[in-house]
């Protein structure tokens, strides 16, 4: 008998003795009272059947379901030791004050690019557009994970790119993605339809100064696979470049008018890549840590300026940069 039973008899066994004090010697006992009574015990009979009843399926379910909260736990201790490798810190604990002072960095950089005079104009126009493909990047990942919170997507440190965690996409060796892998890179590719749009050419463009402050333009919007380091070199090359095509044919049958955006030399912004076991992000002797590296990364690779004369002053400008470009006077 657990202990939950023996305090529910202990509160029938209470009452029954309160009824009891109610009741003087050779007294009638009202009927109304009996009816309390007697609706009181069986409400507490009600409840104990009800918890006797769940007792044998509670234990099973609590279980699974620290089981579960186990398995993220430990899934967020890889993704900490990436977070803490990626920042140079020794200890997880230092990753706050770290990140304060990154953003206090970043602010000091706003400063100076603000109010310098006289400098490198194509750094500063680079850098600029740095800042701001970070920012499109973070404003992705919460569209995205707002859409489905199930989806394993981080920023790579270089801040370039987008990264989606290999569990639930591919098994283990496949170079083809799971159902639940192919829904979520669909979903994907609808968000990224309504983005990249502000930032390339084409028919669905929309460049405007209110959604590219310093006219950041896509040279590319690549697809890299990436593999885990079980099996050969040269089979995960392939394997990773297998599962970069999978992504690429799963997106465009969801959005096919992403093959329309196009980057300066009207060339399709979406590639594909593979890159094998060469650029892990996690390391796989921890748990989890094979699934992080077998994932699918999506890179924005931006118009980088050859000279200051192909840095855009504004988006009615993009028309001659676009021109030199095209007429092979600017590579």
């Amino acid at each position: 008998m657990t202990d939950m039973t023996v305090s529910f008899l202990f509160i029938v066994m209470i009452l029954l003795a309160f009824f009891a004090t109610q009741i003087a010697p050779g007294e009638t006992v009202p009927k109304e009272l009996l009816d309390e009574r007697d609706a009181h015990v069986a409400q507490l009979i009600e409840e104990l059947q009800s918890y006797r009843s769940e007792e044998n399926s509670l234990i099973p379910r609590l279980q699974s379901e620290n089981q579960i909260l186990q398995s993220r736990v430990q899934e967020l201790e890889v993704t900490l030791q990436a977070i803490t490798q990626e920042l140079g810190i020794p200890e997880a604990n230092d990753a706050v004050e770290k990140i304060a002072q990154l953003r206090l960095e970043l602010s000091r950089l706003h400063e100076i690019l603000a109010n310098s005079g006289g400098e490198n104009r194509i750094e500063r126009y680079n850098t600029l557009v740095s800042i701001q493909r970070a920012q499109i990047l973070q404003d992705l990942r919460d569209r995205i994970v707002a859409a489905d919170p199930s989806i394993e997507v981080g920023i790579s440190r270089d801040q370039d790119a987008l990264q989606f965690k290999g569990d639930g996409l591919f098994a283990s060796g496949s170079p083809v993605p799971s159902r639940q892998g192919r829904e979520k890179m669909r979903l994907i590719a609808e968000i990224l339809r309504d983005v990249i749009g502000c930032i390339s050419f084409g028919e669905r463009s929309n460049i405007e100064q209110s959604c590219n402050e310093h006219i950041a333009i896509l040279d590319a919007l690549q697809i890299e696979g990436h593999a885990d380091s079980d099996g050969l070199d040269v089979s995960n090359m392939d394997l990773s470049a297998q599962r970069g095509s999978a992504i690429y044919r799963e997106m465009i049958s969801a959005s096919p008018d992403l093959l329309e955006f196009v980057n300066f030399k009207t060339q399709p912004v979406l590639s594909v890549a593979g890159y094998g076991e060469g650029r892990p992000i996690a390391d796989e002797t921890l748990p989890g840590g094979k699934d992080a590296n077998r994932r699918i990364d999506i890179r924005f690779i931006m118009f980088s300026p050859a000279d200051e004369e192909s840095i855009p002053a504004d988006v009615s400008d993009l028309s001659r940069i676009r021109d030199l470009l095209l007429s092979g006077e600017r590579l």
